[in-house]
């Protein structure tokens, strides 16, 4: 524990040192991307899937926008990693085709397949057959998938239309989007500043408008750290409920994060999250009730906008304390029964995440030959990854001196923060049950420079703590602070509850506006 501690306390020195020297070096704002010109890039993928199967749209006008915004803005972000849109053109020609010889019906496809004709984008590390598989490691250069994931079959069975891969961190090992294999992704608000990760990508490319509905995944924050950097909505699932096969890396199904891993949707409107969720869990077989109707004023509402830790994890910005705030504000005011949650729920989750870390298995690496002598020796593959002489990128170095150090938490002391992780999760269900959401930050500020962000990553606890106690959650984008950066906060439910955070998601875009396109 004490190290856990000294190697968070190392790192807010780092920050504290090189933040002011960075931002200097970098004060010198980039040109903005370029603006939204095509309004059809302004409707939802909801309302588009409805235009297209009633003959009021053609899936290829929707598909040719979407693949001429991606060009336009992909030089400034590096979001994509390998496209199809040759072959997207193809397929939109052929839903059209089917329409307008009624072959399918526009009732038929409502209920079949919901967004037939929608342009998508995918997650590099959620299987795409055909296209780049890699996780942006060395050991797998030029893998492509043989097959899609069981997510994107999901999406594909409702009608979608893939249009490419987005970049990742190596292995989904980070918090901002940057590998050997494909470079660094860049975000839409601010190009020097960090997407996010893992699913910095999705993000990116969301939040500059290029795409409408995006699959992500999300083991520790990764769906709603990027939510919060681009601006758009995320939604991470209760546990189990949506499919993981396909997904790289693969993640030993009984280990802390193996269990925590779970993909989802990424979109820039509300009413898509809940459209997504129906199609990602089509084969679910708990009851979620997604469609039954929730009163948002008859919630109760409990929200922390700040974690108080010995620890020392950082603080929140005002601007997303001053977010929370009016949100809870609001639904107060509509009758909700509004609570401050009490700082002993989570005082000690970094500790417990660094219990987490006491049996990483990424199954993909043990392929590579040379790996099991480079885990024998992870602190000094970390020091050369410091130096931009390691294979691997400096946060999946880290990740295995934490896996080999197995989070600096002694073993004697393992299993009880295992089973205290485990209490609270029980508790906190019990505490939100069928009528209660939790009001909190994704992380403890918007983006910054990405060469220091990869300094914060003590500030994941907040998204983490959905993952650990298996809560769903969604991020909720509430405009733009006086920077013109994104901020917003994360809202979580019990387990299998999570019609109520997207439910509340839909309720707070109505009011405070959601998604706004970057400036240009």
């Amino acid at each position: 524990m004490i190290l856990s501690n000294l190697t968070n306390i190392l790192t807010h020195l780092l920050h504290f040192v090189l933040r002011p020297i960075f931002h200097l070096i970098y004060i010198k704002k980039p040109p903005n991307i370029p603006p939204i010109r095509n309004p059809l890039l302004k409707i939802n993928a909801s309302t588009l899937a409805r235009k297209i199967r009633r003959g009021e749209l053609s899936s290829r006008t929707v598909v040719e926008a979407y693949i001429e915004r991606i060009k336009e803005v992909n030089p400034f972000l590096n979001a994509v990693v390998e496209e199809r849109f040759e072959a997207a053109v193809n397929e939109a020609k052929i839903c059209d085709a089917k329409l307008q010889t009624g072959k399918v019906t526009a009732a038929t496809l409502e209920r079949e397949k919901p967004l037939y004709g929608v342009p998508v984008t995918i997650k590099e590390t959620c299987s795409l057959a055909g296209m780049s598989y890699t996780g942006g490691t060395w050991s797998r250069k030029g893998v492509k998938a043989t097959k899609d994931g069981a997510a994107v079959e999901l999406l594909k069975d409702a009608g979608v239309i893939p249009l490419c891969v987005t970049n990742t961190p190596e292995m989904c090992s980070g918090i901002h989007t940057t590998n050997h294999l494909y470079g660094t992704t860049n975000n839409p608000y601010d190009t020097r500043k960090s997407p996010g990760g893992s699913s910095g990508g999705e993000g990116a490319i969301l939040g500059a408008g290029a795409s409408v509905f995006g699959l992500g995944s999300d083991v520790l924050g990764s769906i709603r750290i990027p939510g919060l950097f681009n601006g758009v909505f995320g939604h991470k699932p209760t546990s189990g409920i949506t499919p993981n096969q396909g997904h790289i890396p693969t993640l030993d199904s009984q280990s802390p994060l193996g269990k925590m891993l779970v993909c989802g949707p990424m979109t820039r409107y509300a009413e898509d999250l809940h459209l997504g969720m129906k199609i990602l869990t089509a084969k679910c077989e708990k009851p979620l009730d997604l469609d039954v109707p929730v009163d948002v004023k008859t919630l109760r509402v409990f929200y922390l906008d700040n974690f108080d830790s010995f620890c020392g994890i950082r603080s929140t910005t005002a601007d997303i304390r001053r977010k929370i705030a009016q949100a809870t504000d609001y639904l107060a005011g509509n009758g909700a029964r509004v609570e401050h949650l009490s700082q002993d729920w989570v005082s000690d989750i970094y500790i417990f995440l660094m219990a987490c870390f006491s049996d990483v298995q990424m199954l993909e690496l043990q392929e590579d030959p040379k790996f099991n002598e480079r885990d024998k020796r992870p602190l000094l593959e970390f020091v050369k990854a410091l130096f931009g002489v390691s294979d691997y990128t400096l946060t999946l170095a880290y990740l295995q001196l934490l896996k080999r150090q197995r989070g600096f938490i002694s073993r004697s002391k393992e299993e009880y923060y295992r089973q205290q992780v485990k209490d609270i999760g029980d508790r906190v269900n019990k505490l939100l049950g069928s009528d209660g959401v939790f009001i909190c930050p994704a992380f403890s500020q918007p983006t910054d420079l990405a060469t220091i962000i990869s300094l914060q990553t003590d500030s994941i606890v907040y998204s983490a703590f959905s993952n650990m106690m298996n809560l769903p959650s969604t991020y909720v984008p509430m405009g733009l602070n006086s920077d013109g950066l994104p901020v917003g906060f994360q809202v979580m439910a019990a387990s299998y509850q999570d019609r109520l955070t997207l439910a509340v998601a839909r309720e707070l875009e109505t009011v405070f506006g959601g998604w706004v396109p970057p400036p240009s």
